[in-house]
């Protein structure tokens, strides 16, 4: 509206910058200003005022639709987009306190699980996109700026501008016999035209566990051990004083630091660009001392260069240097955070020297070594529990290991652009890695099961060489309303690992010549001692040819289908099977370019209706199983086929061979829908999918006729997983506050399909002397499998197990499916809100229907300390007989620790992040060149929701057969965190 017309009503004067005029404001503004312009599903538009009245019309925002998405050997615009393809931007990673791009992803996007064997400082978790499809491993393949890795948590967030998922087999189908398990493509940050940059992050965070199993306390432990009879109570009175009560997560567990230190420098013109970057991490764990530590300096070097109009050359290049040190867990056998649970509270941690009980005495007295604090007091040794898990502080300090190691990785490429439409890249990639151990066993007493007289040590250091060369050609060319692109191209990768271990063991003595740091070292070594070596190099390699071909009619139509054919050396296949092949096909219908649409684009803006069809491979089980189907031969005894004391060396057959063994084929069907509603307030994604995995590779197959030997691993087992995901998002803004609501969640439905009839049953994770996980046709992948407790006797406390066999004895072919780690959905939740400099963001995660199988307490360790919710708080007793746990130290625990009395709900939703930042206003921080500061205050992991009453609901032993088993896994830690950004 013109000034001249709106000043005929105007009266009074401007108050807050602007007054009424006929009920419009008119803003005062100071010639030379500039007025911010924008609203939600328009473009956001910046006017200098350099007259007095304006005219702006505000465009739609297509840039969600003209936004380019990253695709195996290219890039498509999502609204060309067939596939089911996720894509994670560089803001949901930002500002976190996670040091991984695996943990980045947790909750971010549908079809991604993470999962998680230990939360201990660099440690990096276990992605699964859209189910478990092997029994061996089911990890996606990794692609960085066009390189494959092996593992990415190297990687520092803050470098990655986005991440691709890709998770149906169409999309990931061009990377053929790695995509089985889908495929994540990520990108690194570029500098960009005109906008010279100087970036840094700091964070600072105090680490705390997140939470503390309820234990049985010094008087309920001393009555429960009475009761059932492990120790009389004179054994009690003799060796407790009435007071102590040891919380030995107080003694263990203490507040741990983590700083963070992010610089990059970025800029770039019409010519080229380039983005440089370095950050330090320090995080030391929360358990006290340094005993858990992870140390990380990483940089990042990106350039490329448009050299002539029609030649581009650039490069990516990430460096990882570490050292790390942590403790054990997830073993039955000596667990750092088992220890943690099962010791008594009945023994003090420390005693004086001046003090000590009698069994600490006559181990001095007998030449035992007895560790100490940093105040000299010696670390307790129970007169009740001994077993393999002790004082855990001894268990910290007996053994002093050295771990450090680096990767450098990257590409060299060129692109030649000869004629409008065609680009030619050739792209160099490599991978290097070293990793270097070491560990020093030191004297020392923690019970009369787990003690050591001398010193030994041990070493290894690996060399991992990988390289990749690829050449392939992208052609795009429109005419009228028909676009058709095309892609064709090549590759070849090599991989070598070759390493070196060594050790000398105690014998009799010191297995090194003084006990002095300055000697722990395999140069030391007492020839006394007894010395092993071994070492050997592997070389692997694969050769490709791909393809692919689109069309898309006038923004309607869309059809892609694409080929890969790959073929493995000898060290994975036999040459007649060694070539793969594995086709994709996807379409795309978007409903709302239709006229019949017309009418309802005030509501909907887009509508695009997606299916797609693949076959993908997978290496996982062939990498873990180098020549596994050649015949091998092994020495067999010692003949003497000649007179007098001459033996020949017999050899017989070890395996059979299997010439027929191939690819791990995964078979997937999508379909899927996309809208944007409401001025693109409101977007959503549904997806259906049905994965179908087959030729799964199986070892210890009975042969049809006995003829000496193992047989080879033989493809024999299929997997089924099927699902549906959505993602939804809201956002607006009402006046200076805008916020946004986006949500995933994912089905999941997984089950063996079959298996080699000669099987029954393939054995999985075992606890103790029991094998608890199984693959099993009819079952979830690596189910639960145990016996299945029907309550407890109200006559004696014993519990009862479920006959089902109904022949009177309680065995092994009672045992059935009991549970699963599986959930039946994730979910992740992410809201945001920002008023003026203010801005607020709440994320959390989660998952319905896992199972966890408690296995802290074994059987046979009667005395240790046990969950007083779970074993004592209903137990039976002659005065409650109807009771839902045991008497105390029943006969039955050895079958009741692996029932389903220990499989709990695993069901959790964990509130990864609240932040609360504050960006300073630029007319104040401008006058000292900094464009942007924001200052910031998170709680991380603070607040988690579950009823699993161990560590942790996320704890598994491994990422495979061992899901879901909690064995002592190392607990996730809350976080407070401070932190900034500044850009200058």
């Amino acid at each position: 509206m013109a000034k001249t017309w709106a000043t005929k009503c105007c009266s009074g004067t401007y108050k807050n910058n602007y007054q009424l005029c006929c009920g419009i404001k008119v803003l005062n503004v100071a010639k030379g200003r500039i007025l911010v312009f924008s609203y939600v599903g328009y473009t956001t538009q910046e006017i200098a005022v350099n007259q007095p009245s304006l005219t702006v019309s505000l465009k739609e925002d297509t840039q969600t639709l003209n936004e380019v998405v990253v695709v195996g050997y290219g890039v498509q615009k999502k609204s060309s987009v067939t596939g089911s393809i996720s894509q994670v931007k560089a803001e949901d990673m930002e500002n976190r306190s996670v040091t991984t791009v695996q943990s980045a992803l947790q909750g971010k996007t549908s079809g991604v699980q993470v999962i998680s064997s230990s939360a201990a400082p660099g440690e990096a978790p276990t992605i699964r996109v859209r189910g478990f499809s092997s029994n061996v491993a089911s990890d996606p393949l990794y692609v960085v700026d066009g390189v494959r890795l092996s593992d990415i948590s190297g990687i520092d967030p803050n470098d990655i501008a986005s991440i691709e998922v890709l998770k149906d087999a169409a999309s990931a189908a061009i990377y053929g016999a790695e995509a089985g398990n889908g495929v994540i493509l990520i990108s690194t940050k570029k500098g960009k035209t005109g906008q010279g940059k100087v970036v840094y992050d700091f964070q600072y965070s105090i680490q705390s566990l997140g939470k503390m199993p309820k234990l049985m306390n010094a008087e309920e432990y001393a009555t429960y051990m009475v009761e059932g009879g492990v120790f009389e109570q004179s054994k009690i009175n003799n060796n407790w004083d009435g007071v102590t009560d040891t919380n030995w997560a107080d003694v263990v567990f203490g507040n741990g630091q983590m700083q963070k230190h992010n610089v990059s420098f970025s800029n770039g013109n019409e010519k080229g660009n380039y983005y440089l970057s370095l950050s330090y991490l320090d995080n030391n764990g929360i358990v006290r001392g340094d005993a858990d530590f992870y140390k990380r300096l990483t940089g990042s070097v990106n350039a490329d260069y448009q050299i002539k109009d029609w030649l581009k050359v650039g490069t990516t290049n990430q460096i990882e240097k570490y050292n790390y040190r942590k403790l054990s867990g997830n073993n039955a056998y000596g667990s750092f955070f088992q220890a943690v649970m099962e010791l008594d509270p009945l023994t003090p941690s420390t005693y004086s020297p001046d003090n000590l009980p009698a069994n600490m005495q006559a181990a001095l007295d007998n030449g035992k070594t007895l560790l100490t604090d940093e105040n000299g007091n010696y670390y307790a040794v129970s007169n009740f529990v001994e077993s393999e898990n002790y004082h855990p502080m001894i268990m910290r300090d007996n053994t002093v290991p050295k771990n450090s190691g680096f990767n450098v990785n990257g590409s060299v490429y060129g692109e030649l652009k000869p004629f409008d439409g065609f680009v030619f890249t050739s792209r160099f990639g490599y991978r290097l890695s070293g990793t270097r151990s070491s560990t020093v066993n030191l004297p020392f007493y923690g019970n009369s099961v787990q003690n050591n007289d001398y010193m030994s040590i041990s070493g290894t250091s690996s060399t991992s060489i990988y390289w990749q060369w690829e050449n392939f050609a992208n052609y795009i060319k429109t005419f009228n309303k028909h676009t058709i692109n095309a892609m064709l191209g090549m590759s070849y990768q090599e991989s070598t690992y070759d390493y070196i271990t060594s050790g000398f063991s105690a014998n009799g003595a010191d297995a090194i010549t003084n006990r002095d740091p300055s000697f722990w070292y395999l140069n030391y070594g007492d020839p006394s001692a007894s010395k092993s070596i071994q070492g050997e190099k592997t070389r692997t390699a694969k050769y490709s040819y791909f393809g692919r071909v689109g069309y898309d009619f006038a923004g309607k139509y869309m059809l892609q289908a694409s080929l890969r054919a790959d073929a493995a050396d000898l060290s994975y296949l036999p040459l007649e099977k060694r070539w793969g092949y594995f086709p994709a096909v996807s379409a795309g219908w978007t409903i709302s370019e239709e006229n019949f649409f017309t009418p309802l684009r005030d509501v909907v803006s887009s509508l695009k209706l997606r299916a797609s069809w693949g076959q993908n491979g997978s290496l996982a089980a062939l990498a873990s199983n180098l020549y596994g189907y050649g015949t091998t031969m092994v020495t067999a005894g010692y003949y003497p086929f000649v007179p007098g004391n001459n033996y020949t060396t017999g050899i017989r057959p070890n395996s059979l061979g299997n010439d027929e063994l191939k690819w791990e084929t995964s078979e997937q069907i999508n379909v899927g829908l996309d809208a944007r509603l409401f001025n693109d307030r409101l977007t959503l994604s549904m997806d259906w999918f049905n994965k179908k995995t087959k030729d799964l590779l199986i070892t210890g197959t009975t042969p049809s006729l006995i003829i000496g030997g193992t047989t080879s691993p033989i493809n024999a087992g299929n997997v089924s997983n099927k699902g549906f995901e959505f993602e939804i998002g809201w956002r607006d803004n009402i006046g200076d506050f805008n916020y946004s609501i986006k949500g995933n969640l994912a089905t999941l439905k997984n089950k063996v399909t079959y298996l080699d009839p000669s099987l029954t049953r393939a054995n999985g994770t075992t606890f103790h002397t029991n094998t608890i996980t199984y693959f099993e046709e009819g079952y979830p992948v690596y189910y639960f499998r145990g016996y299945r407790c029907e309550g407890i006797n109200p006559e004696d406390g014993e519990p009862i197990f479920a006959d089902l066999d109904n022949n009177g004895i309680i065995n092994e072919d009672d045992k059935t499916y009991i549970g699963d780690a599986i959930p039946d959905f994730t979910y992740g939740l992410t809201l945001t809100a920002a008023w003026k400099g203010l801005d607020l963001t709440i994320f959390g995660s989660g998952s319905y229907g896992n199972d966890v199988f408690s296995c802290i307490n074994r059987p046979d360790h009667a005395s240790a300390n046990k969950l007083s919710e779970v074993f004592y708080k209903d137990r039976w007793t002659p005065e409650h007989t109807n009771a839902t746990a045991p008497r105390a130290n029943a006969l039955s625990l050895d079958k009741y620790t692996v029932s389903d009395a220990m499989v709990f709900d695993g069901s959790y939703f964990k509130i990864k992040q609240i932040q609360l930042g504050y960006s300073l206003p630029k007319q104040w921080i401008n006058k000292v060149f900094i464009n942007n500061l924001r200052l910031y205050v998170s709680l991380e992991d603070f607040f988690t929701f579950t009823s699993y009453p161990g560590f942790d609901p996320e704890a598994s032993a491994n990422a495979t057969s061992g899901m879901g088993i909690d064995m002592g896994t190392y607990p996730s830690a809350k976080k407070v965190m401070l932190g900034f950004n500044v850009e200058f």
